[in-house]
């Protein structure tokens, strides 16, 4: 139709898009409004429609298109015609940049959008989008093609309402509603990832994207989001209405400020950690040991010797797993010894005033303060997919990984080596734990299993590796496994669902003891059990379980179950929804994390004693040092950051910055020595004193 002349005075100048619907003319009775958009009208029509019922269903749809330009987002109309038994309307050119060429723009320029300007983006197209939900129509063809920049004041317009006027009349159906936001969340995330939409990874077994390690948000920000591209309907946005208000109500509180940039803190730098590098960079599985540039012309004498114990300590551990270690039950810290994606496990930790035991942790105690400022990454564990769950074994000597490909990986720490790789998970490995003796493993997987794995088999000659046969394969959740626990007393297992069940196995023989399921307590939200975790009870009724069992479920509280009678004991109420759960030993006291921060309870009063200034999102996690002193969080997806607090006073000690990706592991040493953090982009990084020996003499106990 270019060069055609329509309706005696507008001459099509080009066909804009694709459809072959849609005309750039210009208008030579208008010459203040030259150039205008001609838009052909296809209706949805009955079968055999006569043409008088068409033009009439053509009338009331401009009638609509009129209303609809009255806002100032949406291009006025002009004038509507019929010619040669087509309809045509004509709105107003608007000049500017569509979203598709502002995304090709910063993709060639190697950038990305900040959530800053993600959330302008956002606040237009919802409200125009609120707009006309409120009409009674949806857009439903929401594309980068369909959104325009307006060049006089950068406001984002709402183009191409073809199918809205196509199908007008028919009122507004919640499906497309839906359609619209999804759409719109679909663009957010390749604005912030640089992703296309059709390229974002859904996960096979929960239909959830998995966004959160491709577009770094502030965890309020990130929680929004879900709640626009998420596949349950009880966390998705109802309306367009509804996602403006949330959006609008983020606020100081939550993490992000409306109106700045989220940057890491640049007092936090520290010149000693590893520069950041592009995520997922090609690796080999070996450790690459971090030594500061002004050595680097001195240490290849260093370097052999480094090898040459390296060598030996990987013969003798190898050895020594070759045998069935039972660590005695006095020896073994009262810390735990998993964190994984999600749940930061039974790790525990206490507010006494006793420091460390020496004779434990293998060095005097530091004061807190001392030994943070004094820690540097030590060694970096590379391999080649990204890390979702970390455990390691109460004497410290072994160190498990678990990967989004289903691999679980054996390290020797001290050493830096890779002993062993074992298979059998279909999927991600969600979660894990070593027993408290470090005689089995347990971990869960997206298959929908939990899988019990004996140690002493790393031992074994004939065993190679990726030959790993689990003891046990617990199955009977329907969904994936969010979270797993081991009993202080190595009976009994607790795994945590994305079925929204808790079940509660006998460790030695696999017997299912009982199951707690959703019917026992009201689930909101879509994300099932997000965390379970053992501490010694003080609540339970004479003859119940010596534990009591912790559980969050997405919902804003903590529940607290005697696992043997399956009793709700106490519900501990938060005002966001709680994701991780730490336990002391004593059971006097519960941390649990949220976007609005980090809350720690007294579980006897149920009252909130404080409340750390963390925000964190589903994907972050958290750490308790051995003495339970120390707390260890990570930040959120654009600052890649760990926090280091003191419990006592509360108070903010260190931050630790140099990650390439997102933290998605942390725990510490049983010696208290060590911080382990694992990545996204496939490594392992350890954290120790820079000279524990010299830093131990000069220091003063706390």
């Amino acid at each position: 139709m270019v060069g055609q002349t329509l309706a005696g005075r507008y001459q099509i100048l080009e066909e804009l898009g694709s459809s072959g619907q849609t005309y750039l003319a210009q208008d030579g009775h208008c010459p203040e409004q030259s150039w205008v958009v001609i838009r052909r009208w296809q209706p949805r029509s009955p079968k055999g429609e006569e043409p008088s019922a068409a033009r009439q269903r053509f009338q009331q749809a401009m009638a609509l298109r009129e209303r609809l330009g009255s806002h100032d987002a949406i291009p006025r109309l002009l004038a509507y015609f019929e010619e040669e038994g087509g309809f045509y309307w004509v709105e107003e050119w608007i000049q500017g940049q569509t979203l598709e060429q502002a995304l090709r723009q910063t993709t060639e320029q190697g950038q990305l959008w900040s959530e800053v300007e993600v959330r302008a983006f956002l606040q237009d197209v919802l409200q125009t989008l609120a707009f006309l939900q409120g009409e009674g129509v949806s857009h439903g063809n929401l594309r980068p093609s369909c959104l325009l920049c307006r060049q006089s004041d950068g406001r984002w317009m709402v183009l191409g309402l073809g199918q809205a006027m196509a199908s007008a009349g028919s009122g507004l159906e919640a499906s497309s509603a839906g359609g619209d936001l999804d759409a719109l969340g679909l663009l957010a995330l390749q604005a912030l990832s640089g992703i296309p939409t059709h390229k974002l990874f859904r996960d096979p077994l929960t239909g959830e994207l998995r966004w959160h390690d491709l577009a770094p948000t502030s965890a309020p920000f990130a929680a929004f989001l879900d709640g626009l591209v998420g596949c349950d309907p009880r966390q998705r946005f109802a309306s367009a209405a509804a996602a403006l208000a949330a959006l609008q109500a983020l606020s100081l509180a939550e993490g992000v400020s409306p109106g700045a940039e989220i940057l890491p803190d640049p007092v936090a730098v520290d010149p000693w950690q590893e520069p950041t590098t592009p995520p997922r960079s090609p690796v080999s599985l070996r450790a690459r040991f971090w030594i500061p540039p002004l050595w680097a012309g001195s240490s290849l004498a260093a370097l052999l010797v480094l090898f040459g114990v390296a060598a030996w300590q990987l013969a003798a551990n190898l050895s020594r797993w070759g045998e069935k270690a039972v660590v005695p039950r006095d020896s073994i810290p009262p810390a735990g010894t998993m964190a994984n994606l999600g749940s930061a496990g039974p790790n525990s930790f206490s507010f006494t005033e006793q420091p460390p035991n020496p004779s434990k942790t293998g060095s005097p105690a530091l004061d807190l303060a001392d030994w943070a400022k004094s820690l540097r990454l030590k060694a970096k564990l590379e391999g080649p997919a990204a890390i979702t769950a970390l455990a390691i074994s109460p004497d410290g000597n072994l160190l498990v990984a678990g990967g989004d490909d289903g691999v679980i990986r054996f390290w020797d720490p001290q050493a830096g080596q890779l002993l062993q790789s074992w298979t059998g998970h279909e999927g991600s490995i969600e979660t894990l734990a070593i027993s408290p003796d470090g005689t089995f493993l347990v971990s869960g997987g997206a298959d929908k299993t939990v899988r019990v794995w004996d140690l002493a088999a790393l031992g074994d000659p004939a065993l190679r590796s990726g030959e790993g046969v689990p003891r046990l394969q617990l199955q009977g959740h329907t969904d994936l496994i969010n979270s797993v626990a081991i009993s202080p007393d190595g009976r009994w297992i607790a795994s945590g669902s994305a079925d929204r069940t808790i079940r509660l196995w006998q460790a030695e023989d696999g017997q299912l003891v009982r199951t707690i399921d959703s019917a026992a307590y009201p689930v909101t939200q879509g994300a099932g059990i997000t965390a379970v975790a053992f501490a010694p009870s003080g609540l339970a009724e004479e003859g119940s379980s010596p534990w009591i069992l912790v559980a969050a479920n997405g919902n804003p509280a903590v529940y607290l179950w005697d696992p043997r009678s399956g009793a709700l004991l106490k519900t501990l109420e938060a005002d966001y929804p709680i994701e991780q759960v730490l336990l002391s030993p004593d059971g006097r006291h519960l941390l649990a994390a949220s976007a609005s921060g980090i809350w720690i309870w007294n579980v006897g009063t149920g009252s909130r004693e404080r409340t750390l200034p963390q925000p964190l999102s589903g994907l972050a996690t958290l750490a308790l040092s051995p003495d339970g002193r120390l707390l260890a969080s990570s930040t959120d997806h654009r600052a890649q950051q760990i926090k280091l607090w003191d419990l006592r006073s509360g108070k903010e000690l260190r931050t630790l910055g140099g990650q390439t990706w997102m933290v998605s592991a942390l725990l510490f040493g049983p010696d208290g020595q060590t911080l382990l953090s694992g990545g996204a982009d496939g490594a392992i990084r350890i954290w120790g004193p820079e000279h524990p020996a010299s830093e131990a003499e000069k220091g003063t106990q706390p």
